[in-house]
């Protein structure tokens, strides 16, 4: 009984290895840099964007402009942490692309001030 036992343990292990198997390596960077690229990005990519919030609409949501164009942002009020930004403030944005049914938008994870 106790052979039966171990012989089960053991082959359930073996068996269960491929489902814990991924690939590791290096990969397709498919984050959006840009304005631009994240307007036209698909559902979920991720976001990295640096520039500048010109205009609060408003309801958590801004205008992001940087050297290719603007693009609607959503920042929940959590994230400002005391926060003060202006127009001239550069900042580095980091979320993901909501494409939503009135178009893109950005949802915001985090938001760093570069100085």
């Amino acid at each position: 009984m106790p052979k039966k036992l171990t012989g089960s343990i053991i082959l359930s292990c073996v068996l269960t290895l491929p489902a814990f198997a991924a690939y590791n390596g290096p990969g397709v960077n498919n984050h959006a840099k840009t304005a631009a690229e994240a307007g036209n990005a698909k559902d979920d990519t991720p976001v990295e964007l640096t520039g500048h919030l010109v205009k609060s609409l408003g309801d958590e949501k801004y205008i992001f402009r940087d050297t290719t164009g603007d693009v609607e942002v959503e920042i929940d009020d959590a994230l400002w942490r005391d926060i003060e930004v202006s127009s001239d403030t550069t900042v580095t944005l980091r979320g993901e692309v909501d494409d939503e049914w009135q178009g893109i938008e950005i949802e915001i994870d985090s938001i760093d001030l570069i100085n």
